[in-house]
């Protein structure tokens, strides 16, 4: 996958931390937009605290606009971010298939 980034650490070890701040430089530097990011987590919860802390940092940053737009980011569990994507595209997965309504 393209611009995939992956970290892999231990409660406590700075990964939120990271990531907000890896968001923030890759908006702010690689034009990427915020309602185009994908994150994953496995809790409610941890999903809830990355896009409150992320949004932080772009205020702090003075993006604005882009702390706003991350409201359409998918940030959720791996199953909600998963099921969001079945049922945007339910419609052409079905016509593809050749599958009636």
């Amino acid at each position: 996958m393209i611009n995939t980034t992956f970290y892999n650490a231990g409660a406590g070890a700075g990964k939120t931390y990271k990531l907000t701040h890896k968001l923030a430089e890759v908006i702010r530097n690689e034009n990427v937009r915020p309602d185009g990011v994908i994150l994953t987590t496995f809790t409610d919860a941890a999903a809830a605290d990355f896009r409150e802390r992320a949004k932080k940092v772009l205020y702090e940053e003075g993006m604005y606009e882009e702390a706003l737009a991350l409201e359409q980011a998918k940030i959720g569990t791996v199953d909600s971010v998963a099921l969001d994507f079945v049922k945007k595209f339910w419609s052409e997965a079905q016509s593809a298939a050749g599958l009636q309504h």
